[in-house]
């Protein structure tokens, strides 16, 4: 398990702040409380955080989850300092921020992309759950950068990343392949264990 101190403000969601500190936990449904993927284990601070309800301890029961202190993220809420171990999954770790680069060829793509969108100010790289390896990519022009968002300035294009999507994307290279035609974004990402046959999706 990893470890992870931190002091939540008054009524912060657990998951909430883990997201917005770019720590991967696992939350398969997006943190509507309709599954039980986002567990932690409270090791210190539990008088800080509000009691399970009947709801998540039925959740907790059907998870198969034993081990002392175990919550989900998504229901946990408090004030103050709290000690939690995230077990692991296949959420990438890393020790420290690694950047997200784009190539040349695919800044001029981005770019022209953009010129296309009024108002647009960076594009945007999400990870979802997609395709027949678990994960695919989705790339978009935004005009807004939000607060939680990881901002990357690469080969003269801004790129944004969300919390969820950073533990999959850091010190990928985005770059931009000719197939017939069309053009394809492609993905060098040292975090994909495996990729689909279709180029679509991948693995952790």
């Amino acid at each position: 398990m990893d470890s992870l101190r931190l002091n939540l403000e008054r009524g912060e969601i657990l998951l909430d702040r883990l997201l917005k500190d770019g720590v991967g936990i696992a939350h398969d449904c997006g943190g509507t409380r309709a599954c039980a993927s986002c567990l932690v284990v409270v090791r210190e601070g539990v008088e800080c955080l509000n009691a399970a309800s009947e709801d998540e301890l039925d959740m907790l029961d059907r998870s198969g989850a034993a081990t002392p202190g175990t919550r989900l993220a998504c229901l946990v809420s408090g004030a103050g300092e709290c000690l939690i171990e995230i077990p692991r999954d296949d959420t990438p770790v890393h020790a420290a921020m690694l950047p997200v680069s784009v190539s040349e060829r695919a800044a001029k793509h981005f770019a022209a992309q953009l010129a296309k969108h009024p108002g647009a100010v960076a594009v945007r790289l999400v990870v979802e759950s997609s395709g027949c390896s678990g994960h695919g990519y989705r790339v978009e022009p935004v005009d807004t950068v939000r607060d939680e968002d990881s901002v990357f300035e690469s080969s003269g294009v801004q790129v944004v990343v969300d919390a969820a999507s950073l533990p999959y994307l850091q010190g990928a290279t985005v770059d931009v392949v000719q197939e017939g035609p069309g053009r394809r974004v492609s993905f060098d990402n040292p975090n994909a264990r495996e990729n689909c046959g279709c180029g679509e999706s991948f693995g952790v």
